[in-house]
């Protein structure tokens, strides 16, 4: 609480008398300052208070009142010779006051350390509302020095302001030194006080009555609730660290999971193109990598049904592998036996068309495979393996990792999904090198810097009007991607909520 204004007044209290053994308690009679100023001592300080301790009483619509009076000391307390200057022997004190339990403000000098805290142990032995201190050789008007200043310092850091149950003010020295004259004259019976003569003519009081000195203090209780407004920043502050620390965690986490499918891809161990997620090409110069041939193969002679089929020597040298695409009653075909382009459905003239061996060991025209490769997709026609580098990676974004994430999840759950094996550690097809180089003639294939025109190379007359039906061919056989399940393809509210909250969904 911070005082604000001190007013002193004179009141006329009844003396307690005893009725058939009950005390009867004593009473206000008369506000003599109210009713005459002229006979009764009154004063108004108006602000120069400097607050020393808030520790809160209850008031009254902000107004903290009682009887002015001096505590008492111990008789044998050093102060009682050094505050005898200005103290005066006959000031107001407790057994001076009606024996009613009114509340009580004292008023005390600050003379030194040991003093004071003599004084306020003393206050705290009372029904005290408030305590007044002033330095008495200061006497002047001037404000008391600030609360943090030295001159109120006891040498317990301050500990004595919680000690007290009351709070604790200081006033000008000029002010402490008039309270104090007047508590000398308003303390004894009603005959000696200032102006007896006109109180007892004016208001008839027993001779056994008290006019004694009612100090009221206004004071502004310093509310510790914050307002509507600062509650208002908090909360928002608090929802914003909350949103904030979360995505940041979330981030955080995304951060690893993408890198850990990143090590995945590179390892070979997914395949984001047949899994449905990304839309993959193969680099030209990779293509160019893989290497040409010349196609070579004499199919068998027909026999008569009781005749062998085939010589068993051959066939085991020239196949060891089912024939692609063929239909099932043609089992007595060497199974390395891949007569046309899957692409174009045309078949390979033996000695004269030039193929390209992709790494499982399936074979294509070079400019069907070339084209698909690098403009449809990075997958083989036939088996789905993925043709990308070793090590290569594109860049992994959230929507691939949360695709990805539930493409397993519905694994570990049994569900019926669409999937073909992308790992690159399965078991090779016989490469058409190694089982047919006995039979053809090896192309040298270019560096991949330098550009290779291969419709230029070889006549293309006959294939001219099968382009279009191999560019359809090749729709359907890349593996379906499904874009629309991307972040672009979500609407705004969604896309901005993943920015924000990757993990989100």
């Amino acid at each position: 609480m911070s005082l604000q204004t001190v007013r002193n007044v004179v009141l006329l209290f009844s003396n307690p008398s005893w009725s058939d053994g009950h005390s009867i308690p004593s009473t206000i009679l008369r506000n003599i300052t109210a009713l005459s100023r002229q006979i009764a001592y009154s004063e108004d300080l108006l602000g120069n208070v400097t607050t020393l301790s808030t520790t809160s009483v209850s008031t009254a619509n902000g107004v903290v009142q009682g009887l002015l009076y001096v505590p008492d000391l111990a008789a044998n307390d050093p102060c009682q010779n050094l505050t005898a200057d200005y103290i005066p022997k006959n000031v107001t004190r407790q057994v001076n006051l009606p024996t009613t339990n009114y509340n009580l403000i004292a008023l005390a000098p600050w003379i030194n350390t040991n003093c004071t805290r003599s004084f306020l142990s003393s206050a705290r032995l009372d029904p005290i509302r408030g305590m007044l201190v002033y330095r008495p050789d200061d006497d002047d008007t001037n404000q008391p020095p600030d609360a943090d200043d030295d001159v109120w310092n006891l040498g317990d850091g301050n500990a004595w302001k919680a000690q007290n149950r009351y709070p604790v003010y200081a006033i000008p020295g000029s002010s402490g030194n008039q309270m104090m004259r007047q508590l000398s004259l308003y303390s004894g019976d009603l005959s000696t006080v200032p102006f007896s003569d006109q109180i007892i003519s004016t208001y008839s009081p027993n001779p056994a009555d008290y006019v004694r000195v009612w100090t009221e203090l206004s004071v502004i209780t310093v509310s510790t609730t914050l307002p509507l407004w600062a509650f208002i920043l908090i909360i928002l502050g608090v929802i914003i660290s909350v949103i904030g620390s979360t995505s940041l965690l979330m981030h955080f986490v995304q951060s690893r999971r993408r890198a850990a499918l990143r090590g995945r891809v590179e390892r070979g161990e997914v395949n984001l193109e047949a899994l449905g997620i990304k839309r993959l090409r193969v680099p030209l110069t990779h293509i160019q990598t893989f290497p040409l041939f010349t196609y070579n193969y004499d199919p068998p002679i027909p026999t008569s049904p009781t005749s062998p089929k085939f010589s068993k020597g051959r066939r085991s040298s020239e196949a060891s592998r089912q024939p692609i695409n063929m239909k099932a009653e043609k089992t007595d075909a060497p199974i390395n036996y891949q007569p046309a382009c899957l692409i174009c459905l045309e078949d390979f003239e033996s000695k004269k068309t030039i193929i390209r061996e992709l790494s499982c060991g399936h074979i294509f025209h070079p400019e069907c495979i070339d084209e698909f490769l690098s403009q449809m997709s990075s997958l083989c026609p036939s088996c789905k393996a993925s043709m990308l580098p070793p090590g290569y990676c594109p860049e992994i974004t959230n929507s691939m990792v949360r695709r990805e994430f539930g493409t397993r999840r519905l694994r570990s759950r049994g569900g019926a999904i669409i999937h073909v094996d992308v790992e690159r550690g399965r078991e090779r097809l016989s490469s058409w090198s190694s089982t047919m180089k006995k039979h053809i003639c090896r192309v040298s294939s270019p560096k991949p810097e330098e550009a290779v025109d291969l419709p230029e190379q070889r006549p293309r007359i006959e294939r001219q009007s099968t382009v279009g039906t191999a560019r359809d061919r090749m729709q359907d056989l890349v593996v379906p991607v499904d874009e629309t399940n991307s972040d672009d393809g979500r609407p705004q509210w969604k896309r901005t909520a993943l920015k924000v909250f990757p993990g989100f969904r």
